[in-house]
């Protein structure tokens, strides 16, 4: 088939272009007219030929001719343009498809070797390119700039390849992810979030994990090239889904960097610094911030059933007042030292987080029932210390070989304190923890020719120890510890075109709580997928995965706390380990300038972990069980498209399934459509982004949630070392209300709570770095500021 340049027309189907201007061309053609029907429609092949597309094909080795298999091949044009990309196969060979005539550059790289630009001419006619040969050292080409965004998919992983434009719209490690729209990936850049299909995804900067919400310090022209591991192999085995920043690397300089981010409609910002200084192979690290919230306007209205003692209660909680005001302030100093052969750190961090005031007035309504109408009101603090330290090392023995230890330690001191009155009725708690976590963790990967093999080893011990007073004074000690193996095997067969990943392993749960007997649990784990690459832009997956987790620590307990006059919150310290159990498909395609994925995914979890509630005498019991099944079930189809060199989208369409098996059962299934588009022009950046509405399923609650659609807009300016940003969420909706039902035999409920953080909001974001000495890469703040905590809260 003959193709055309957009630069030129398509023939008329009334007029033929010759060399004598437009000649009538009319469908009934007599057979003296035949000849020269014949003669045109040679000339016009000759025309087409001479825009023909021809293939562009050649070898990679290196400097001792041995073949380079998966090589980054790009193909530029003469201005450093990106027009298309591809990786060599095993024995170093590769081949471009449909390249018109024209002046231009071959981009070569591989991990190991040094970079090289191979400037070439294409003709009418299939064009062999010499033998390029790579030598060994990896050194940074400079003064070739790529313009268009590359997926390539490697053995392993999609390497992307960010262009020039998406670079410098970005500021943050966080802000380039949600530029680059990877197909798959759902990233909330402000808020320092990346999830999949299935979960949270583990942020690494060269190699060396990364905390995931905390990125906002990486600088985007210092990023080479970013991996995105899907179904993650070697040493990111055990991570639901792995992306590594591959950055450049310098040896004297420093920097100092502000940001800060102001919310507009309700109180809340959050403000950080960042201070780096390189030194040689030594590099040193500050971190500092403070965020806050404070808002009013929660409006909540709530209608209950509960069966107690053989009565039917009915009820209706609306609230008449609320108010939150909460505010965090962390620091971490770091300490690098960089080799040839490994890598290490160390640590130590502070994390302080205060909620002065949560407080809550509700009318009650009773319908039916000897209760008396009462006002209520809840008013709850907290303070919460953690100090950490934390030692890091990656060791290369090898070439082939990655050894990477961790161990990480932090105590965390909470208070929580509850006073709750109904008229002259009250009610009070309060509890004191100290939390002593510790984390061990050890890494080993090898790799051959066509295959690789490694083993993992994590252990997480946890001692909590809670004094209660008040309504129910109690002491709690719970000592709980689990260790994880896993073993590791991929091997890539039939040229690479398939890939076959085993992960089998086991995790151990030991836990005991004061007064209570031990309980150990086993259970097998695995990830195992096999991968058929049909086509260097097409893909198919198939995997199996098996796994557990930990009931929430706060759920492990013996401790009773007072919701209100009818209703106990209780812990239960005989929970069952939850077992996972997922079966995944997936396709990915590049068709640029669209990439395209569709995946299945199926979820049980087994010993699901949920509300539970009961009659105890005159009271409500709510408290926790794990005999419940979750299934939900997932197709999704996400797209990306670069329309314009300016303009580019992504988009989402998914349906889900949700299903409770036990506690007289919940299902529900939903569609949802989301959109996002980023508009570049000069130095800033206009997006835009909206989604459905969304109805799930909380395998927690057991209760069907439907939240608004919500959709925002905003306006971004980037210059050299300055960042700033105005946005807006919701701005023509006056009121987003979010719905929330369930229905048990013992209490049913059925809300309608919105609150002003829902509402129409905007925000500004400044930000600002001052470099000093030499440039210096930026560092990714890895400052962990969640503090677990084992103590039992009214929900």
């Amino acid at each position: 088939m003959k193709t055309y340049s957009n630069k030129h027309h398509h023939p008329s189907p009334l007029f033929f272009f010759g060399a004598e201007g437009k000649i009538p061309y009319f469908t009934k053609l007599t057979s003296m007219k035949l000849n020269k029907y014949y003669l045109l429609t040679a000339c016009l092949a000759v025309g087409s030929f001479a825009h023909a597309q021809v293939p562009v094909k050649g070898t990679v080795t290196d400097e001792h001719k041995k073949a380079l298999a998966y090589t980054t091949v790009r193909l530029l044009r003469s201005d450093s343009t990106f027009v298309q990309g591809t990786v060599t196969d095993s024995i170093g060979c590769y081949r471009l498809e449909n390249v018109q005539k024209g002046n231009y550059l071959l981009s070569l790289s591989s991990i190991g070797y040094e970079a090289k630009v191979y400037p070439f001419a294409v003709g009418d006619t299939e064009k062999v390119l010499p033998v390029v040969y790579l030598k060994e050292n990896s050194v940074q080409l400079d003064g070739v700039t790529v313009t268009g965004s590359s997926f390539i998919r490697k053995k392993d992983h999609i390497l992307v390849i960010p262009d020039r434009i998406q670079k410098s719209h970005s500021y943050s490690g966080y802000d380039l992810l949600y530029n680059l729209m990877i197909p798959g990936l759902n990233v909330n850049a402000n808020k320092g979030i990346v999830r999949t299909a299935r979960g949270e995804a583990t942020l690494y900067i060269n190699g060396v994990k990364a905390e995931l919400r905390e990125i906002q310090n990486l600088r985007p022209k210092e990023i080479e090239k970013i991996e995105y591991y899907d179904t993650p192999s070697g040493i990111y085995t055990g991570d639901i889904a792995s992306i590594n920043y591959v950055t450049k690397t310098y040896q004297l300089g420093g920097y100092i960097s502000l940001d800060g981010w102001q919310n507009i409609g309700y109180l809340a910002g959050n403000y950080n610094l960042g201070a780096k200084m390189d030194r040689n192979q030594w590099s040193y690290t500050f971190f500092s911030g403070y965020n806050m919230n404070k808002y009013d306007g929660i409006q909540e209205n709530r209608t209950e059933g509960m069966n107690i003692s053989n009565s039917y209660i009915n009820r209706n909680l609306v609230n008449q007042d609320a108010f939150l005001r909460d505010n965090q302030q962390y620091a971490q100093f770091k300490v690098n030292y960089k080799a040839e052969k490994y890598n290490i750190y160390g640590l130590a961090g502070l994390v302080r987080k205060s909620t002065p005031e949560n407080n809550q007035g509700n009318l009650l309504h009773y319908e039916n029932s000897a209760y008396e109408d009462v006002l209520s009101l809840s008013s709850a603090t907290e303070k919460n210390l953690k100090p950490s330290m934390c030692v890091d090392g990656l060791f290369y023995p090898t070439s082939r070989q990655r050894i990477h230890i961790n161990v990480m330690g932090n105590y965390a001191h909470n208070t929580y304190s509850r006073n709750y009155t109904e008229n002259e009725l009250e009610s009070f708690t309060y509890a004191d923890e100290d939390l002593y976590s510790f984390r061990a963790m050890g890494v080993y990967n090898i790799t051959f020719k066509n295959s690789s093999v490694g083993a993992s080893f994590l252990h997480d011990h946890y001692i909590s120890s809670s004094l209660y007073e008040g309504d129910y004074c109690s002491w709690q000690h719970l000592w709980r510890g689990e260790s994880l193996l896993n073993l590791s095997y991929m091997q890539h067969l039939f040229d690479n075109k398939v890939t076959l990943m085993i992960n089998p392993g086991f995790s151990l749960l030991n836990y005991k709580l004061h007064t209570q007997a031990k309980r150990q649990d086993w259970t097998f784990r695995t990830n195992s997928w096999i991968r058929y690459q049909l086509h260097a832009n097409h893909l198919f997956s198939l995997g199996f995965a098996m796994g557990n987790f930990q009931p929430d620590i706060s759920y492990v307990n013996t401790v009773d706390q007072t919701i209100d006059f009818l209703r106990i919150q209780r812990g239960n310290p005989n929970l069952d380990n939850p077992v996972l159990q997922e079966y995944f498909f997936t396709y990915d395609a590049t068709l640029n300038p669209v990439n395209l994925q569709i995946s299945s995914w199926y979820t049980k979890i087994k010993n699901n972990v949920s509300v539970d509630y009961y009659s105890e005498g005159e009271k409500l019991i709510s408290s926790y069980q794990s005999n419940t099944t979750y299934d939900k079930w997932k197709l999704e189809l996400i797209a990306s498209c670069r329309i314009s060199e300016d303009l580019r989208i992504n988009s989402t369409l998914k349906y889900e399934r949700f299903k409770i098996l036990g506690a007289q059962g919940l299902s529900t299934d939903h569609f949802m459509a989301s959109l996002q588009a980023n508009y570049f022009i000069k130095s800033f950046t206009l997006s835009a982004w909206g989604k459905s509405t969304e109805k799930t399923l909380d395998n927690k609650k057991l209760a069907i949630k439907k939240a608004p659609a919500l959709y925002g807009i905003s306006l971004r300016y980037n210059k050299e070392n300055w960042m700033a940003e105005v946005g807006t969420e919701n701005p023509f909706t006056r009121k987003n209300n979010y719905r929330e039902y369930s229905c048990m035999s013992a209490y049913q409920y059925y809300q309608v709570r919105t609150s002003r953080i829902y509402q129409q909001t905007a925000y500004v974001k400044l930000a600002y770095t001052f470099d000093f000495g030499k440039k210096t890469s930026r560092e990714a703040n890895t400052v962990d500021k969640s503090i677990n905590s084992a103590i039992l809260k009214v929900r």
